[in-house]
């Protein structure tokens, strides 16, 4: 199934099914979770809305993970979302896409996990430090 172009060479498939499941818990689960529950909570007021948010969004994920199987099904190449990007569209597109996830999206998530994983090791060790210096 390798659909490259004549004298390129493709990608290595090495991740095995240990690696794509930490990476889709890492993508899906992050650190999140330990915060947004609460943040539901205190807006929702009832267990029963608190749930039905949760599975609302579940289904949501449901819903994107079935669309990302369709794409790897139809376009089983390697690149994920730059490689859909750049077929559908132009490899400017993907580009720009690939540049905006690593200067802008990641960034910005590894600096939430960040604040989040300083809030919980002061928490854990006592530590009463100002809130603009815990991350």
């Amino acid at each position: 199934m390798d659909d490259s172009e004549p004298g390129e060479v493709p990608l290595a498939r090495r991740l095995g099914p240990f690696d794509a499941i930490m990476i889709v818990m890492g993508g899906i689960i992050g650190a999140g979770i330990f915060v947004n529950p609460a943040v539901v909570a205190r807006n929702v007021h009832t267990p029963l809305l608190v749930l039905g948010a949760w599975l609302i969004g579940g289904m949501i994920a449901l819903i994107g993970a079935f669309v990302y199987a369709e794409l790897a099904a139809l376009r089983p190449r390697v690149g994920g979302q730059y490689a859909y990007l750049r077929d559908a569209y132009h490899p400017i597109v993907a580009f720009l896409y690939g540049w905006t996830l690593l200067l802008v999206v990641q960034t910005g998530g590894m600096a939430g996990a960040a604040i989040i994983f300083g809030r919980y090791f002061c928490e854990l060790f006592g530590l009463s430090i100002s809130e603009q210096f815990v991350a």
